[in-house]
């Protein structure tokens, strides 16, 4: 056997040179051209990446939802199950890839969502639900046409409240300017929020009817036909060709006071103007608005897919900035609900903490290793994850809490790996080796166990990509995020860090022999004194470290499943946004439930003072609906409307600059509102700001009896809310208002009439019948011919004037 000594003050190549050298790792480990050059383009293509990706608190996800909306005004739940769901049902159940149809009927609408297998190509499933609802032929003539869509993901920005002393017409007008000047700016998403589509109303006394012998049906076929505006074909002669219209399309009040209604024989003629009151209004029964102030109309900017958040923020932010100039100073605009604060929030925060581990992790390196050796460690950490950025842009991920959470991760991992080539360098150098030796060598010696380390870490997580919907897809970006930085770390680890640690040992090798460091002389008496003793102890006594491992293991079992430890499934911040959703009983009117949103605009200024002590400062902002619930961005689809529901939203200060936290407020609020008479039920929690959509925790009752049904709901929601921890505890399955039922009487059946007439004339009394439809502003405009709101209140159904056939 021979022993070769190697003396680092002078060092002697080993044999074998030649072999060591060869191979990719070689050819890196001495061409420093080679090696730079590769983390050049690793540190360029990581820095493009970055300009690339999007910034935004959740990833983007996939939908596999189409929604069916169907309007029937005036139908009870019962008559839309019967008379639209039971006709949709059947042709869309059996579309290919339809994993499951939900249909909700209620009092005038229902809404039918259609499930998707995963992986479903849902340009094509549009289509094809499309076309299964274009075929029924057995919908009610009444209906509005059938709306059917994709659910789309979209990441809320902002929220803009626009008030002031102007009629409601005035503010939609200001409200429409904003929202074009915004989508000219390039955001492509915003919708208003509480704006009443606006409708003209012609009001015919009943008396007025009885005169004429006519009908509201009547009235509204006269103005139908006397308000067109249809091509009439084109004249062709010789060098001159027109376009011939008959356009007498009546868009005003004005000019449909001047339709004529009735012409006698005498030859006197009726007009619209003579027996009716025309007048602009907007739809009955419609959703709106009410802030501190008064009456308010909002527009909510959404980012679509691939946008940034923080991007469309700015562009929001920049128009606010000039908008003084082009509206009246008196006009209010405020910018609340900024949820890309969250992301930039977030983002911040994920940012921070990152740099503080990786400074923990280069405290750790200088203090273990030569300086020279850990500042290539080091920087090879910025360079694996500018690479795996880089890579992560090329797939169109994007900057997220999930993706940010993966690179922490990664940091680990990526220090992992250059430690144990670099440790492993520096060890063979002091034993004597040649500093270019001992960087090749260290770099094929470590390759295999370094590789099997990476690749069991990567499968450790990729069985992550196998979980599916929508938690699934959140949550793809961990696994997929590691890989990428683990394999930019392996090309960092072996093809450019061995370049750079032959540069340093070869510094080292040059330099004077110095003591060692203090920290080294202890840290090798702690090794050798403590722990290698402990060490041998622990493997002495195999079935006391076997028994203790298995304690330790029982221990964490205990703490989880006795709930000591928490258990939630999809965490998330805490929301600067609350919302308080109530029900009053069906049929109540639209002033109960505004006085409601008041009372609890009072109430959060008075819980307001009472955990401030009368400072303020707490609550920013606080908005009223009324004909609409707040789903707090956790559902996709609320299933309630109607006047005797409302909402109630306050935004408080940023959480960070307030001592008062959510439940506290929450309970407060609580305490000091005042329940008005009638209220059935009261909401209040936080909303939920990213993850998958939806609720907590769903219970979902299955039977054949609505009824029963409905008391196993009251039941459970009794038991539910003794629950500690529980809060919202509803179901989606509302009471509805009391049915009047018409029959027809055999007097009635002699003189003519026939069900459906009659029905016809008594939905015309209450809800009107729509005479004509066009388009202005690219709204849809609706003419209305009703009895005047004085009679339908003050008369009850037993009284409506019906005209005999």
């Amino acid at each position: 056997m021979t022993n070769k000594n190697y003396n680092q003050n002078n060092p002697e190549r080993g044999h074998g040179a030649d072999g060591l050298r060869s191979g990719i790792i070689t050819f890196f480990s001495q061409h420093k051209v080679a090696g730079n050059l590769l983390m050049i383009l690793m540190i360029l293509f990581g820095a493009y990446g970055l300009t690339q990706m999007k910034r935004q608190l959740m990833p983007d996800f996939g939908l596999e939802l189409i929604i069916i909306d169907v309007e029937w005004a005036g139908a009870s739940a019962e008559d839309v199950e019967a008379n639209i769901i039971d006709a949709i049902e059947p042709e869309v159940r059996f579309i290919d890839k339809v994993e499951k149809v939900v249909a909700t009927a209620y009092e005038g609408r229902t809404k039918m969502q259609l499930f998707f297998e995963a992986d479903t190509s849902m340009s094509k499933a549009l289509t094809d639900v499309q076309s299964a609802v274009s075929r029924i032929t057995t919908f009610p003539q009444d209906i509005e046409k059938p709306i059917v869509a994709q659910v789309v993901q979209r990441d809320e920005v902002c929220r803009i409240d626009i008030s002031g002393p102007f009629s409601e017409k005035t503010l939609k007008y200001f409200a429409r300017q904003m929202r074009d000047d915004l989508i000219n700016m390039g955001l492509a998403n915003v919708r208003f929020e509480g704006a009443r589509d606006q409708e003209i109303w012609i009001e015919v006394p009943s008396d007025n009817l009885r005169e004429l012998d006519l009908t509201l049906g009547d009235i509204s076929n006269r103005i139908a036909a006397s308000s067109i505006d249809l091509p009439s074909g084109s004249i062709n002669s010789g060098d001159i060709s027109k376009q011939i219209r008959s356009e007498q399309l009546a868009r005003t009040p004005r000019e449909l006071r001047q339709i004529e209604v009735v012409s006698k024989g005498s030859g006197e003629k009726l007009y619209l103007k003579d027996i009716a009151r025309v007048f602009e209004t907007f739809q009955e029964d419609s959703p709106y608005r009410i802030n501190e102030k008064g009456s308010s109309i909002g527009l909510l900017v959404s980012r679509t897919r691939g946008a940034d958040s923080l991007i469309s923020q700015d562009l929001v932010q920049e128009y606010m900035e000039n908008i003084s100039t082009k509206y009246p100073q008196s006009l209010e605009v405020v910018v609340y609900d900024v949820f890309s604060d969250s992301v930039r929030q977030r983002l911040t925060m994920l940012v921070e903490n990152g740099q503080l581990g990786l400074l923990l992790v280069l405290g750790v390196l200088f203090l273990f290793l030569n300086g020279r050796v850990a500042l290539w460690v080091a920087i090879a950490i910025p360079v694996a994850f500018l690479g795996g950025l880089g890579a992560m842009s090329i797939l169109g991920m994007s900057l997220d809490m999930i993706t940010m959470f993966a690179l922490i991760l990664g940091i680990g991992i990526v220090v992992d790996d250059t430690i144990v080539v670099a440790e492993h360098a520096t060890t063979l150098h002091r034993r004597g080796m040649h500093y270019q030796d001992a960087t090749t060598q260290a770099a094929n010696r470590m390759f295999a166990p370094v590789l099997a380390a990476s690749l069991t870490t990567m499968a450790a997580f990729l069985p992550v990509l196998m979980v599916k919907n929508e938690v699934g897809e959140i949550i793809s970006g961990i696994p997929i995020t590691l890989s990428l930085i683990i394999v930019a770390s392996l090309v960092e680890c072996f093809l450019v860090l061995p370049m750079h640690l032959r540069k340093s040992l070869k510094k080292i090798s040059q330099a004077k022999q110095t003591k060692p460091r203090k920290f080294d002389a202890w840290f090798s008496h702690f090794r050798d004194q403590y722990f290698c003793r402990f060490s041998e102890i622990t493997f002495l006594n195999k079935g006391f470290t076997v028994i203790a491992t298995f304690c330790m293991f029982c221990i964490a079992i205990a703490l989880l499943s006795s709930g000591r430890v928490k258990f939630e499934f999809f965490a998330l911040p805490e929301s600067d946004t609350i919302h308080a959703n109530f029900t009053f009983t069906p049929g109540s009117s639209a002033y109960v439930t505004e006085a409601m949103a008041k009372e609890l605009g009072r109430s959060a200024r008075a819980a307001e003072d009472i955990l401030t002590n009368g400072k303020g400062g707490l609550v920013s902002f606080g908005i009223g609906s009324i004909g609409s619930t707040d789903t707090g961005r956790g559902n996709l689809i609320t299933n309630t409307t109607g006047n005797h529901i409302g909402s109630y939203s306050v935004e408080l200060a940023d959480g960070d600059l307030r001592d008062v936290r959510n439940p506290m407020f929450i309970k407060t609020w609580e305490e000091q509102t005042q329940l008005l008479p009638g209220l059935e039920k009261l909401l209040i929690f936080e909303t939920q700001a990213g993850g998958p959509p939806g609720r907590d925790v769903d219970i979902r009752i299955v039977g054949k009896d609505m009824q029963s049904m409905k008391t196993a709901a009251v039941e459970l929601q009794k038991q539910l809310r003794g629950v500690p921890g529980l809060i919202a505890v509803e179901d989606d399955l509302p009471f509805g208002k009391e049915d009047i039922l018409l029959e027809l009487k055999p007097e009635g059946e002699a003189m003519g009439f026939s069900a459906e007439d009659v029905a016809r004339q008594v939905r015309n009394s209450f809800s009107g019948s729509v005479a004509k439809r066009f388009a202005e502003d690219t709204e849809e405009i609706i003419v209305r011919v009703k009895l005047p709101a004085a009679e339908t209140k003050q008369q009850t159904i037993r009284d409506i004037y019906l005209r005999s056939p």
